[in-house]
Formats: structure tokens, sequence, C-alpha cells
């Protein structure tokens, strides 16, 4: 059988519905563009994490509309030609919303109108509007696989708890679970057997131990990895809000309540550190975060707390992948702090942000001095200019829901071949250096979770670049700035 030409453009569309009563939303293009009524649709960008990602900025660019419980795919594409004559294809999905909202309309549409079912269907002007929209509303009338629902049969929902105490217990308990999984991260493998068996005799089913450690809320064990486990629990992190549950999973974020606020603010103030400050957390230390602005106020710093994009769960927060929170800040600081352990997120601070960036270890109460972020990125560059000659690529694509941006790579694909080079996806789950051993390419580019170019690189057999590195190293953007691959 011939293979299928390669797709030039993804595309999205999105079937926003509400249940009670049956109704979906149309937009009615201008006169210019036909005056025809379709859902809301749009091309997928470069930048776009993935499918469900591009839907919701399309909506939101579209209705206005930011607040979407789901975005769940209807397993339906079709391909087409698109207004450019290359190859285009189409993704669906259904965004189901409490009650019909007003759109606030872009300059795309003139009118809007929530209709009923069967008029909806008939007011759709093209025929595959019409096909998708038929499988949004046989998963409803079956009540099969109803948009939003779980394997399970029920909602998927993240239940968040402080620390593993009876509070968690109590939680877990209620939800009424057969079979439990126990994933930690690397620092708790030791321990896991012991944590086990705690959460074992205190909700009384069983408990198995994920066998692979969590580096973050995005990796959490796949239903293959935990046959019969009906609920998770998470150590050590808080839930990404845009990453979809299969389970319900419960956060337990292991909160500590760290060294003195005054002693901590008295040490800062002694390192020297600038006093227009912005402050990013682990998720273990936010709680300190009150108690330690006040402090440092009462000895003159003026403090910024940044509110990052939807993958962040909570103000001033720091993911690996994800610095949104500081970013928003940066014209009105000096310098950040970051309150944690480790290196891992200054370092990934140190890449995202120009500006300085200390640490304060609130458990030992030592400040560490800047990161030397000039000379990270001057590393990077170089490999970056190396790579100017690769010809053959891989593109390394996650399965995990957290790291996944399938359309990520495709966009980079296409970009890609349009420019002459040889890339082909490779799709996994974990990326793992191993499984790249012997493969007929000169470098990669990694659309997996951000870290893996940057902290492993030099456990890859051949070269590995982040996305906005590809792109420096195919021509389509210049060294300077260097751009952090910020997941969103």
């Amino acid at each position: 059988m011939a293979a299928e030409p390669p797709v030039d453009q993804e595309c999205v569309e999105g079937y926003l519905f509400t249940r009670t009563p049956p109704s979906v939303l149309l937009l009615r293009r201008p006169p210019r563009r036909g005056r025809i009524w379709v859902p809301v649709s749009g091309k997928v960008d470069p930048t776009d994490a993935n499918f469900a990602v591009a839907l919701r900025r399309e909506v939101e660019e579209e209705t206005g509309i930011t607040d979407l419980p789901s975005v769940v795919p209807l397993d339906w594409e079709v391909r087409f030609p698109g207004p450019d004559g290359r190859a285009w294809r189409l993704h669906a999905f259904a965004v189901e919303l409490p009650t019909a909202v007003e759109p606030r309309l872009s300059a795309e549409h003139d009118a809007f109108a929530w209709l009923p079912w069967d008029a909806a269907r008939d007011r759709f002007y093209y025929t595959d509007n019409r096909e998708a929209f038929d499988r949004l509303v046989g998963a409803l009338d079956d009540g099969s696989s109803p948009p939003g629902a779980t394997p399970g049969g029920g909602s998927a929902q993240a239940v968040v708890v402080p620390r593993l105490d009876e509070e968690l217990f109590r939680a877990v308990r209620a939800g009424h679970h057969k079979k439990l999984a126990l994933q930690v991260p690397a620092g708790l493998v030791r321990n896991a057997h012991d944590l086990a068996a705690q959460l074992r005799d205190a909700v009384g089913v069983p408990v198995v131990v994920a066998s692979r450690a969590c580096f973050g809320a995005c990796d959490f064990p796949s239903p293959s990895e935990t046959p019969g486990v009906d609920g998770l629990v998470v150590l050590g992190h808080a839930p990404i809000p845009n990453v979809p549950l299969d389970r319900t999973t419960y956060f337990v974020e292991m909160r500590e309540a760290g060294g003195d606020p005054e002693t901590l603010a008295e040490r800062t103030e002694s390192a020297g550190v600038p006093r227009r400050l912005g402050l990013v957390a682990s998720v273990q230390h936010l709680d300190l975060l009150g108690p330690y602005v006040a402090a440092l106020e009462r000895r003159g710093y003026v403090v910024h707390l940044g509110t990052g994009d939807w993958r962040l769960q909570y103000p001033a927060q720091a993911l690996g992948c994800n610095y949104t929170s500081a970013e928003a800040v940066e014209p009105d600081v000096d310098a950040f702090l970051f309150l944690g352990t480790g290196r891992f997120h200054p370092l990934g601070l140190a890449f995202a942000v120009t500006k300085p960036v200390w640490s304060l270890d609130p458990l030992r109460g030592a400040v560490e001095p800047p990161i030397d972020r000039g000379q990270l990125v001057r590393k990077r560059q170089l490999l970056v200019a190396q790579c100017r000659n690769a010809r053959r690529w891989g593109i390394l694509v996650s399965t995990f829901a957290g790291q996944n941006r399938t359309a990520t790579a495709l966009a980079l694909q296409a970009r890609a071949r349009a420019r002459g080079f040889d890339a082909e996806l490779f799709v996994g789950d974990r990326i793992d250096p191993r499984d790249l051993l012997g493969r007929d390419v000169e470098a990669y580019v990694n659309t997996a979770c951000p870290r893996i170019a940057l902290d492993d690189s030099d456990l890859y057999p051949k070269p590995i670049l982040t996305v906005p590195e590809f792109r420096m190293a195919i021509g389509e953007v210049p060294l300077e700035p260097y751009q952090f691959d910020t997941y969103h």
C-alpha cells in the first residue's frame, strides 16, 4: 500500500456545546469569506505544544472564551487542499461548557448562534463539519464514551493535599478505590516501600509502587504501566492544569515550612541580593513565600510574584519546563531569587530570563551567588553552530500526556523539509538515549521535556537541541537573543 503524502499544515476545529439544553456554538464568516456557518477552527502554530493547546488558543482568539473545562479529541480528521495549494489536515475536538455564553467575536466572524443539534447540523456549511459533529452527537447519545469521561466511567480529577497525612487518607478513602499506585520522586525511592505500606494500612486497599521515579507532574504512570489501578498517589508535585488525567490522581505536594523567615531575609540582604526582586519557588516551599516576602519588605525590598500561564497551578511557581511566572515580572525586577533546594530549577530559570538568578535553600539557609547565564548560553550556541551542517534530523516525540508536542514536531518536520533537510519523527514514551543508538541521523531535536536537551545532552549519541535551537540551526531564527524552550 502506498504511503500517504506528507501533511504541510495541521489544523484544528472545536465544537463548543452544552448538554442542558443540548446546543452547539456556530460562528458566521463575514461576506468576504462567504457568510458560511462553521465551528471554531484554525491552523496549528509551531509554538503550540499540541493540538489541544492550539484549539484552546483558537477558541480564545475567536470567541474570547478562556475557561474551558475540557478539550477532548473526537478521533476524527480529514485531509484537504489548503488555499495555498499545500496538503492540510484537520483534527476535531469536543469542548463542553456548563452554559451557553456569549462569545466576543474577532474580525474572522460577524455573527454567532447557539443552536439545537438538528438545527446546527443543517446550518453547518461543510460536509466534514457535519461528519465530525455527528461523531460528537453519537458519543453523547449512546453514553458509551461521553466527552470528558475516563475509561472507568467517572470524571478524572486532581485532588491536592499538602503532605502525606490524615487529610490525604480521608480523601483517598472517600474515593472508594479498588487499587492504588504510589509514585515517588527520585529522592524518595528508598522510602517508597515504607510509604506504600503506610498508605495501604491507612486506606485498606491494595497499593502498588510505580517502578520508575516521577520527574514531574507530566510524568505519572500510564494505565499500561499500572493495570487495574483506578487511583494514583503522586508525591512531590502539584497538578499541571492543562495536562489531562485518565484516573483520579492525588497530588501530595510535600509542603515544607523551611527556616525562619526573618533569618532567611537577613541572610538574603547580607548576600547582596538586589532589592527589586522577583521570587520563584518550587511547590514544596510556596507556603514560605508570604512570611518571607513580608520580612524582605521590612528591609526595604520591593518583591514581585508573577502569575504564569495555564501550565502553572500557583503564582510564583516554577516548573523545570516553564518559568512564565518569572517572565511575567522580568521588566519590573533587577534580579530573581529561587526559593528551593538543588540546582535544577535555578539553572532552568537562568536559561529562561536574562536578569541574574540567585538561589536560597530554605532548609539550610544558604544563599548561592548568581548563575553565569552567559556561559550556559554560549555553550548551547556553540552546539547549535556545530549542527548547522547537519542534513538528517531526528525529531523526538514523547507520548506522555504532559509532554506530547506532536503538533510542534509535525510543524518542525514540515519547516525542515521545506528548507531541504531530511527530518523523521521518533515516537516513544520516555526518551531514552539507549533507544537512539545506531540511528542514521546527524542530530536530534527534542519536543518532549525541554530539560532533556539542556541537562542530559552528554548522554546522547548525537547532538540534541531544543525546539528554538533547532530553528536556529536550520537558519529560521538568529542565535541572539537566545530563547528558552518554555513548554506551555
